[in-house]
C-alpha cells in the first residue's frame, strides 16, 4: 500500500514529466467562436513589445471605454477596456475592423459589461497592417444608432 504522501509525490512527478498543456496547439488554427474572431491568432500567448491606449469615448451616463493596442513580433492587436460606474447599467462594447478605410467593417471583439464589474477588457482582435480599427459602445438598452464611436485608427 502506498501512503498518501507517496501517492501525492508520485502524482506530482508524473505531472512534471508529462505536462498537460503544451504550446504545439498555438500553431493550430483556432476555431471560430474561440474569442479571437476567426483570426487564428491567439494574442494570449504573446509577450508585448509595446502597448498603447489609442483613443477614448465616453458612454452615456458614467462609463469610459478605451481602444487599446499592443504589438508583438511586428503584429498588432486591438482590444477594448471598459470602465463603468456603479448604478450605470449594462454596456455593449466592441471593435470594428475595416479593410477599406472604414467604408465597410466587421463588428468584432464584442462584450457586455455590467456596472457591478466596474472595469473589464474585451477580446483581442488581430490588427493587420492593411486594416483600420475603431471602438464602439452603447448602453445595452440603446439602439445601435445611438452608438458612440472612436475615430478610425
Amino acid at each position: 500500500m502506498f501512503s498518501r504522501k507517496a501517492f501525492v509525490l508520485a502524482a506530482a512527478l508524473v505531472m512534471a514529466a508529462f505536462p498537460l498543456a503544451g504550446t504545439a496547439s498555438a500553431a493550430t488554427p483556432l476555431p471560430c467562436g474561440s474569442g479571437f474572431s476567426c483570426d487564428e491568432f491567439d494574442p494570449g500567448l504573446a509577450s508585448w513589445d509595446q502597448k498603447d491606449t489609442d483613443d477614448r469615448v465616453n458612454g452615456s451616463g458614467c462609463s469610459t471605454m478605451e481602444l487599446r493596442s499592443g504589438k508583438n513580433n511586428g503584429m498588432w492587436y486591438a482590444w477594448a477596456r471598459a470602465t463603468v460606474g456603479s448604478v450605470c447599467g449594462k454596456y455593449d462594447v466592441w471593435i470594428d475592423r475595416s479593410f477599406d478605410g472604414g467604408r465597410s467593417w466587421k463588428l468584432m471583439g464584442y462584450f457586455e459589461i455590467d456596472d457591478y464589474k466596474g472595469s473589464d477588457f474585451g477580446n483581442m482582435v488581430y490588427w493587420p497592417d492593411n486594416a483600420v480599427v475603431r471602438l464602439g459602445t452603447k448602453g445595452h438598452w440603446e439602439p445601435f444608432s445611438a452608438s458612440r464611436l472612436t475615430r478610425w485608427h
